[in-house]
């Protein structure tokens, strides 16, 4: 019972924090750009010193990747990069840690510095009003998945510049910056499919303003597809790629992680409806590439969320995609007309997303979630 009155106590206590910053620095609507990157310093900084020096306790991967630094340091190059359980991109990654350094904990330092570094430059660069984003990536528990999965977080760094190019409509350069996330963690590839969810889709009609619904419709096969055909596609992926099923077996099929899932498809949900219903129109006859990039990758990241809710597993794929979703959800906020509407929305998300991050911290599900009470490595 303490442990969890301490573990809310930490948890609210950074996101008032965040909240304050926010506030003070006036960042739940659009910055202009100088002001925006000082808040995102101190913003981001508290969460990338969480990341850089939590203890191993802290997280369900941690000391996997800890232990992986210590027995690289006795391995050539040749052998980092047969192991069979990672992708080659991290095994060099470590392995080049080991020659720099002597203590294990700089996989971890490496990894938050590049994560955050990573995530500010992209939140400059893209999002006009960042303080509703930074908030809910700590309310929603983004930022634990990111000290737990480093894999992922760092394979999540590189996306971020995979973006850029993506938007830019650079095909080359964004196949290129998405196979070289991937060589982190093989989830990565999944992050192709923005190219043609974004290009290939036309938005309206020729001449006229009439929204197409070609790509939602799609969407919904794929969710009623994928929770039929679950089973096989797993089975067919890990034979793809094998150093997965080790997997199976784990926390991560736990049946006990659903209602974590279960949470996450409603507020997805509502993160992509409310804003518009708010605003009283239905589509955007003027939507800039960004803004429908993020549209279709929210809506992309509900159908794999519903697809995990049988296989929890999946939820690695989510993680490519749900920071764009509270992007999405954080810029939809921010345009709503200044006055009751604008406050009403970020005030009711602010508790809301809270609240859904003391339940999940309270009642650790899915069970890797141990980030609170919060250990330092020191």
């Amino acid at each position: 019972m303490e442990e969890s009155v301490l573990a809310t106590v930490e948890f609210l206590g950074l996101v008032g924090y965040e909240v304050l910053i926010a506030y003070a620095m006036k960042a739940f609507w659009p910055m202009n750009q100088k002001k925006k990157i000082i808040y995102l310093f101190w913003a981001l900084l508290p969460l990338a010193l969480m990341t850089m020096f939590h203890s191993e306790s802290i997280g369900n991967d941690t000391q996997a990747y800890t232990e992986l630094f210590d027995a690289v340091c006795n391995m050539t190059l040749k052998q980092a990069l047969s192991n069979g359980r990672f992708e080659k991109g991290y095994m060099l990654f470590t392995y080049v840690l080991t020659r720099l350094f002597s203590s294990r904990q700089c996989v971890l330092i490496a990894e938050g510095a590049i994560v955050y570094l990573s995530l500010a430059r992209w939140l400059n660069k893209w999002c006009k009003a960042p303080g509703l984003f930074v908030c809910l990536i700590v309310e929603m528990l983004e930022i634990d998945g990111w000290m737990s999965i480093q894999r992922q977080a760092l394979a999540m760094a590189i996306l971020f510049f995979a973006y850029d190019v993506l938007i830019e409509k650079k095909l080359l350069r964004f196949v290129v910056l998405v196979i070289l996330a991937a060589q982190f963690h093989a989830v990565a590839y999944v992050f192709l499919l923005t190219w043609p969810m974004l290009w290939w889709f036309e938005e309206h009609r020729v001449n006229s303003l009439k929204k197409k619904w070609k790509f939602e419709r799609l969407m919904a096969v794929c969710a009623v597809g994928i929770v039929l055909l679950m089973w096989p596609m797993i089975n067919f992926l890990l034979r793809i790629f094998p150093k997965y099923q080790y997997y199976v077996a784990g926390a991560y099929m736990d049946g006990q992680a659903r209602l974590a899932i279960v949470l996450k498809i409603i507020v997805y949900a509502l993160m992509l409806m409310v804003p518009r219903w708010i605003k009283n129109q239905k589509w955007e006859a003027g939507q800039s590439v960004v803004e429908l990039s993020l549209y279709r990758m929210a809506l992309v990241n509900i159908v794999i969320l519903i697809a995990a809710n049988q296989a929890t597993i999946l939820t690695r794929f989510s993680g490519i995609f749900s920071v764009y979703a509270v992007a999405e959800f954080s810029e939809q906020a921010s345009k709503l007309k200044r006055g009751k509407n604008r406050k009403i929305v970020t005030v009711a998300a602010l508790i809301l997303f809270a609240l859904y991050g003391v339940i999940i911290t309270i009642y650790r599900t899915p069970e890797w979630q141990t980030t609170y009470p919060f250990e330092w490595y020191f």
